[in-house]
């Protein structure tokens, strides 16, 4: 029963990938320019769909409020196409206001009221950047009011055949309390009220195992203490590859548990329309920090984990080059997140999103000191990934014991080394990033103020220069870890080894040259932008080889449905459809559409959790045995991928059709007309069921440690060198150095 013919099992999951691949494309009411017709909700189109850095909107509204009274509240744009009207250009901007309470009145002929409460300019309106109108108050006077306006900066030349180029947009949103807004400084936060849970539960844990060791070993304090000292030390000041590749699991897996929280938080917030669980403020910090956390603080430590347990077992070494130096790459990881959420502790963590876009992280908006934090503990982690890299790329290259030669690596390893060519090319730019925007917060310099000449432009060049290779830095371990559970539990090499290499390489080689469709929407040469869109969708090739290898080497196998296997076949699947996606957007015309959409969100989502996530998943019930001994419980394991499969896809697809329908990503409420009130709940709820789902894994993990079946040395008959030792290896690994012998045949 464990196995079935694999020729049918390949062709039926064939079968099942092209039905998928078929319906990944969402369907969805097409609107011009990709954005609702609530223009203050999701965005204008009417004069281009590029927004500008350079286009300031500024409303002007009273510090408070009184209930029912009446105020004036103006709307006015600077900056973009020039202000002078010449022949043939009759127009210069335009607007449109929304508030979520009380009712906006035209005070003059120049502006009007829509049926849907959004206030805007008319015909007569068009040659102003400036504009008036009333706002009466709502009875209730103890909430604040949130206006939202949106303003075009229109250079005119549509009167000379030349349409709507040129012409940019960009958004405000100013928040005015009520006289009776209760504030209270001494409030805890959300965010507060979870740290403090946290280590409240931390400590309880070591508080009731500390007292169980004392009665039940019937030691004295002192004695108990002594032991979990030594025990703490240990792992302190170990600079064994293997300890170290578990305290990376064990702090990211910790992360990825906070990340999850703050998403689940946010999730709560999007349930309903105009929805107050959570403040702008406080939504946004959880963006943020959720970003951050699952990038920086889970992803990259997950990585960390395998490749410091498995690269020196598969390519026959004791060590990594450098243990002192991997010692200190790990613990600057938990200093740069505690860093980092050390922000919620001083007055709000940071709120720039988690790609620190300037001028949100360059000038006064940002939180301090919570976004001075984020920032420093961000250099700290861009150190740490710096020294891993070097570390890795040395071992890989001079430490291979005899016979592993390139072309004779294992997969996973291969994976590992490309990752860390990234790496290495890719951090040291985020970091130089980080470096300028904190002498800017600092020190009073000027690289991403407008003002002074600076540009907030070249901010997003730098991040993405390093913010797409990351995704890779992220998928080609998953990608290494798929191939080498596919191959073990297909009974048979993996198909195609020599274009599997090539094609890892190839996808990190074309990473660097398409950065810019994240910045298809920020302006640039229109040749620059399409080159970016066919590296973009060159990608596809490599990745395409390595889909269709692992496809045949299912097929022509005798597959073995272990849960390490079942969660590779769902990466497949799953990162086929956010491949799709990325293709989707890669051109220029739908991404200009799509772009800060929900589609955009489910497309990440279906990459970052679909093919990454699930991908370690699986290499964590593959590799467990080897670092326990011990088996996981296939029970708890496939309740694990069931659970997670079917709530992950309910949660995330629907964020394509969100997206389609208008929904803008990043903020914090949606207004009720744009309909997808009803969609964002069943999203929540499933959202909410897939972050449970994960207490599976957990739970399969501590029993599996206590009581799970003792494993041998090679439970699942791998071919690679992890497999030659004892499980777990012992300090050294090898009780000597191994030597990798191959058939003649090969």
């Amino acid at each position: 029963m464990q196995q079935m013919n694999g020729k049918m099992f390949g062709v039926l999951f064939v079968a099942i990938i092209a039905v998928i691949a078929m319906i990944s494309i969402p369907s969805g009411d097409s609107l011009p320019g990709g954005v609702d017709t609530n223009v203050a909700a999701a965005g204008c189109s009417c004069h281009g769909v590029d927004t500008a850095a350079g286009v300031m909107v500024t409303i002007t509204a009273p510090e408070n409020f009184t209930a029912g009274e009446s105020y004036n509240i103006t709307v006015s744009i600077s900056g973009g196409p020039n202000d002078e009207i010449t022949e043939g250009m009759n127009a210069t901007g335009g607007f449109s206001l929304r508030v979520n309470s009380g009712t906006l009145e035209s005070s003059s002929d120049d502006t009007q009221l829509w049926d849907d409460g959004t206030m805007s300019h008319t015909e007569s309106g068009n040659d102003q950047r400036e504009w008036t109108m009333a706002w009466t108050a709502s009875d209730d006077d103890s909430k604040t009011v949130t206006f939202t306006a949106y303003g075009n900066s229109v250079n005119g030349d549509s009167g000379n055949g030349l349409g709507n180029s040129g012409d940019y947009w960009n958004a405000a949103s100013k928040q005015v309390p009520g006289i009776n807004v209760v504030i209270d400084d001494g409030e805890i936060t959300f965010a507060q009220k979870i740290i403090y849970a946290v280590l409240l539960f931390g400590v309880t844990i070591g508080a009731v195992g500390f007292g169980y060791r004392v009665v039940n070993t019937e030691k004295t304090v002192e004695e108990v203490f002594g032991k979990y000292w030594d025990y703490m030390m240990e792992w302190i000041v170990t600079t064994d590859h293997k300890k170290i590749g578990i305290l990376y699991f064990v702090t990211g897996f910790f992360f990825l548990i906070m990340g999850g929280i703050l998403a689940l938080a946010m999730r709560v917030q999007l349930m309903y329309a105009d929805n107050d669980f959570l403040t702008n403020q406080e939504y946004n910090s959880a963006f943020t920090m959720h970003g951050t956390t699952m990038v920086f603080l889970s992803a990259m430590p997950m990585i960390a984990a395998f490749a410091n347990y498995l690269v020196p077992l598969q390519i026959g070494a004791r060590d990594l080059a450098f243990p002192r130096l991997n010692a200190l790459s790990y613990w600057l990881l938990p200093a740069g997140g505690i860093t980092i959420y050390a922000g919620y502790l001083a007055g709000g963590a940071g709120d720039v999103g988690w790609t620190g876009y300037a001028p949100y992280s360059s000038g006064d908006a940002a939180t301090a000191p919570g976004t001075d934090l984020w920032v420093s503990g961000q250099i700290m982690l861009g150190a740490s990934s710096t020294i891993t890299g070097i570390n890795f790329m040395t071992t890989i290259l001079l430490m291979r014991a005899p016979g592993v030669t390139l072309m004779r690596m294992p997969l996973f390893t291969w994976s590992i080394a490309v990752s860390v060519f990234l790496m290495l090319l890719a951090m040291p730019v985020f970091t130089v990033a980080l470096i300028l925007l904190f002498a800017d917060r600092t020190f009073g310099t000027l690289y991403f103020d407008v003002a002074a000449g600076g540009d907030p432009i070249l901010w997003q060049h730098l991040f993405w220069y390093f913010g797409h290779p990351e995704v890779y830095i992220l998928v080609m371990p998953a990608f290494g870890i798929i191939s080498e559970v596919v191959a073990t539990f297909s009974k048979r090499p993996i198909y195609g080894y020599n274009a599997m290499v090539i094609a890892l390489a190839s996808i990190g080689i074309v990473s660097f040259i398409v950065w810019g469709h994240h910045m298809f929407t920020s302006g640039g040469d229109p040749l620059f932008r399409f080159i970016v869109m066919l590296t973009t969708m060159l990608v596809a090739i490599p990745t395409g080889v390595k889909i269709f290898n692992w496809l045949a080497t299912i097929t022509g196998g005798k597959i073995s449905r272990k849960t390490a296997m079942l969660f590779s076949l769902g990466a497949i699947a799953t990162f086929t459809i956010g491949g799709i996606t990325g293709i989707i957007l890669a051109s220029i015309p739908l991404d200009l559409a799509l772009h800060d959409t929900y589609f955009v969100v489910a497309h990440f989502h279906y990459v970052i959790i679909g093919g990454i996530l699930f991908g370690f998943y699986s290499g964590v019930y593959y590799w467990y045995p080897k670092v326990t001994g011990r088996l996981m419980n296939e029970k708890l394991g496939v309740a694990h991928f069931v659970t997670s499969m079917i709530f992950f896809n309910l949660a995330f697809y629907p964020m394509h059709n969100i997206g389609l329908m208008g929904m803008p990503r990043r903020y914090s409420t949606y207004s009720e007309s744009l309909g997808i009130e009803e969609l964002n709940y069943y999203v929540s709820i499933f959202a909410i069921l897939f972050g449970l789902s994960q207490l599976f894994i957990v739970a399969n993990i501590i029993y599996s440690y206590r009581k799970g079946e003792e494993a041998g040395d090679n439970p699942w008959n791998g071919w690679s060198l992890e497999w030659v030792t004892s499980s777990p290896p012992p300090h050294n690994s090898f009780t000597e150095i191994p030597t990798l012998e191959v058939k003649e045949d090969e």
